[in-house]
């Protein structure tokens, strides 16, 4: 629970495990109906600075790549002008301000930023549905480039391969380049 980044509003989130294969789910509880919102590429409606996914019915949730990111990894500046870091602070997000770090304990480590890209990056492609065998290698990235990508592989069958795993280690033989397919 806090301060939402963007928002400014209070914000609680409460994870519970759900019955095998049924897959992440949003429930807004601040709704009592039409509340339930499906982590897909195809229903995210904004991706400047940060994932927003809706549903038919134009309830959002906001700024999900890090708890998505993390779900997927175990298996102010300017911003306020835009409307966006209305909650931004020093005690939940890193400041920088004409290169200088304005956080007193200044970065956790050197490729904090790096590692930022990279959940932001690792949650837009849990959006698939899928765990995804391949490379991604990406330059000045962001929330709708990643988007814009899953759109268009998963615009034609052609592009993907869905494979079944049931280990919790990826057999060798999926890693093998003949196996996947690239559109790059």
């Amino acid at each position: 629970k806090g301060v939402g980044l963007h928002t400014g509003k209070f914000a609680k989130i409460t994870i519970k495990p759900a019955s095998p294969n049924n897959g992440i789910v949003f429930i807004r509880k601040d709704l009592n109906k039409d509340n339930v919102i499906f982590p897909h590429v195809n229903n995210v409606s904004n991706a400047m600075l940060c994932t927003t996914i809706s549903n038919e019915f134009n309830v959002k949730v906001s700024t999900i790549e890090h708890l998505m990111g993390a779900f997927y990894g175990i298996g102010i500046e300017k911003l306020k002008s835009m409307g966006f870091a209305k909650g931004g602070s020093l005690d939940n997000a890193l400041v920088v301000r004409d290169s200088k770090i304005l956080n007193n304990e200044g970065l956790r480590n050197k490729k904090e930023f790096v590692n930022h890209k990279i959940l932001d990056c690792m949650g837009d492609l849990f959006l698939s549905g899928y765990k995804i065998i391949g490379k991604i290698r990406c330059s000045q990235g962001g929330h709708k480039l990643t988007n814009d990508l899953l759109r268009k592989v998963f615009q034609n069958k052609e592009n993907y391969s869905i494979v079944e795993i049931n280990e919790k280690n990826i057999p060798h033989s999926l890693v093998n380049k003949q196996n996947l397919r690239s559109i790059a």
